[in-house]
Parts: C-alpha cells; structure tokens; sequence
C-alpha cells in the first residue's frame, strides 16, 4: 500500500480519486503512522481546500487526542476558507469545530467559536417610503 505514496505526491488532485487519498489515508490510520497521516493531509490540502479534507483532518486529531493539534486545524482552516470567501464552507467547518468544542472544550472555546458563528441578519425595508405614502407610527 505505501507504493501508492509515490503516485499521491506526484499526481494532481484531478488525477487522484478522492477514493484513493480516503483509502491511503485510513491505511495509514490503521498502521497507526500518524505522522504519515499528517503529512499526507498537509499533502492533499496544498492541493485542494475542500471543506471535507479540513473536517476530516481535525477529527483524525480528535481521534489520537490531540485536541490543541486540532483546534490549529480548525483554525488554519477557518483562516483559508475566511479569505477564500467560501462562506458556505467556511459555516460547515465552524458547525463541525462547534460541535467538537461541546465535547472536548471548555466554556472559554465555546464562546469563541460562537462568536465565529455567522449571524443571519434580517433587513427591513419602509413600506411607504417607496410609493411615497406616509405610514403613521
């Protein structure tokens, strides 16, 4: 399995399924080489900012306990995907860090990350002022 890694770093990301990078990288999980699984994480993210590859790379750390190694992840991400103006993505990664802050944080990085949060904002528009009539308050 690790001659793969050969064709994983020389390939583009358009070349390499997603199937393969999951497959390499959980085999690397199973053998426990977790510095492998970082690399090749580090790897695939200078290839590609998918939202997906950040959550997945934050839970892996989740996973070996190493939650200040995942909060950098977290915030790495949240950094890139900020000045990529993917909000979409970037309500995913903070909805995930979220959820992993409830259960590995402490009140401090919950008030954080929900300050993170996007707000929705309503805007209200004057009804009269568009046809010019004047609505009493």
């Amino acid at each position: 399995m690790r001659i793969v890694e050969a064709v994983v770093s020389t390939q583009s990301t358009g070349d390499m399924p997603e199937i393969l990078w999951k497959a390499y990288i959980d085999f690397e999980v199973e053998e426990e080489e977790h510095d492998r699984v970082r690399a090749l994480y580090k790897t695939l993210l200078a290839r590609t900012s998918h939202v997906k590859v950040w959550i997945s790379f934050a839970n892996f750390e989740a996973s070996v306990e190493n939650f200040a190694q995942c909060r950098k992840v977290y915030e790495e991400g949240d950094r890139l995907l900020q000045g990529e103006e993917q909000k979409e993505e970037r309500v995913l990664l903070l909805e995930s860090w979220r959820d992993f802050e409830g259960s590995h944080g402490t009140e401090e990085t919950r008030e954080r990350i929900q300050k993170k949060m996007p707000r929705r904002v309503k805007k209200r528009r004057r009804l009269g002022g568009e046809l010019g009539l004047h609505i009493p308050r």
